[in-house]
């Protein structure tokens, strides 16, 4: 098959050293090829970052991958906001005030640093939105009952922060709905309303804003995100409102979930600050 000089030069290839010299060069050939496979794949690719009837959707510049909720789950790094709303949420306040309104809106608690919140908001004659995770107020029934003779509003945040609630069937969605729901209401005496229901991070679907508004809460989203759940300290979470408000907007805290001193010192910051700006404080409407 081949000539007596054709195996020579042959054996001369696939011997040292030319052998690492092909190695070499198909190994960089092939690192090459699969850069380009991925960032062709990323350029200009569209990642919905909210499910909805509407969702709100990120383009990422070229050769970055747009973030994901994956990437901002309740206990992870500091990244970027959580996904956007979509235009089927709760995520501005009423207009109807002749003062520009805003509203504030605290995750994941009760927690031991509900009361600080509470303190704070009384200090200000301010009235807030709590989504509390079902089986944490089933343990504390006393601090729910404080955020309720405050004036406050209840938001459902399911019973255990389940993240895979607007994934599932609708059966079992309604289910899940409803239990987080009766156990939010009736933890107190007499039961009270619950207003809204927020899912856990952010994770939306058309079923899921169908079943909490068949549950009889209005699903709550909103417009601010203080990113405090990242701790990424006081400073950047006074920076995340000062930056971002807007007149009806909803802003996004957490009084539970982790430690949440640095929430606490920089709410005491901002609620003057947003009062110096002329707002005022109220629901999502």
């Amino acid at each position: 098959m081949f000539t007596a000089r054709q195996r020579v030069i042959l054996r001369q290839i696939v011997s040292p050293p030319y052998i690492y010299r092909w190695a070499g060069l198909v190994t960089t050939i092939g690192l090459m090829v699969g850069v380009t496979v991925v960032v062709l794949a990323d350029v200009g690719a569209p990642t919905v970052v909210a499910a909805g009837a509407n969702p709100a959707v990120s383009s990422a510049p070229a050769g970055i991958r747009a973030r994901t909720v994956e990437d901002a789950p309740a206990f992870g790094m500091p990244g970027e906001a959580r996904p956007a709303i979509t235009p089927s949420l709760l995520s501005v306040t009423s207009t109807t005030t002749d003062r520009p309104t805003v509203a504030l809106t605290f995750d994941d608690g009760p927690s031991t640093f509900t009361p600080q919140v509470l303190d704070i908001l009384a200090e200000h004659r301010i009235r807030a939105t709590f989504c509390m995770i079902g089986n944490q107020a089933v343990a504390e029934p006393a601090m729910v009952q404080r955020v309720v003779a405050g004036g406050h509003r209840l938001c459902d945040h399911t019973f255990t922060h389940d993240a895979t609630v607007g994934s599932v069937d609708e059966g079992l969605m309604s289910t899940q709905l409803g239990r987080s729901h009766q156990s939010l209401a009736t933890v107190v005496n007499p039961p009270v309303s619950v207003d809204y229901f927020r899912a856990p991070e952010g994770k939306w679907s058309p079923q899921l804003d169908h079943v909490a508004a068949a549950t009889g809460m209005r699903p709550l989203g909103w417009s601010v995100d203080t990113l405090d759940w990242t701790q990424p300290g006081v400073a950047s979470i006074v920076q995340a409102v000062q930056r971002s408000v807007h007149p009806g907007a909803v802003i996004l805290f957490h009084d539970g979930g982790g430690p949440r001193e640095q929430t606490v010192e920089a709410l005491r910051q901002v609620i003057p600050w947003l009062q110096d700006q002329g707002y005022e404080f109220t629901f999502p409407t």
